[in-house]
């Protein structure tokens, strides 16, 4: 129960954090195709980030822990932000959205690539036969 609303805090958080940000013509992301021509659909990055963190549950609870200790601490500058965004001016409160948003992506990174890490020494075992 915790893990699931610890989950759509974070997922919850990416969303206004990128939306919150400013307000910049975003580049359209290429699209893949497949050698049939099908269009193949690709994750929104926050999805990505979920998704990633939900398997390295899986493969590495301790690593998970202390990911999920991080997001906190961003979920509670967020509320923060949130509680405090009327009285504050334009200059701290787009300071304060880009932090939040560096933070989370590199947060996000971090757990992609402990994610990657974790397959990749599973895989090693299966490499050996």
């Amino acid at each position: 129960m915790k893990n699931k609303r610890l989950l759509a805090s974070v997922f919850s958080l990416m969303a206004v954090v990128s939306l919150s940000a400013c307000s910049v013509k975003p580049t359209p992301r290429p699209v893949q195709k497949t050698a049939t021509g099908q269009v193949i659909a690709k994750k929104t990055d926050g999805k990505q980030c979920v998704d990633n963190f939900e398997l390295l549950k899986k493969l590495n609870y301790d690593s998970f822990l202390k990911f999920r200790n991080e997001f906190d601490v961003v979920n509670h500058s967020y509320d923060y932000y949130k509680s405090n965004e009327v009285l504050m001016e334009n200059d701290p409160r787009e300071q304060m959205t880009l932090t939040l948003n560096d933070k989370l992506n590199m947060i996000c990174d971090r757990v992609k690539s402990e994610t990657f890490n974790e397959i990749r020494k599973k895989m090693k075992t299966v490499s050996t036969i």
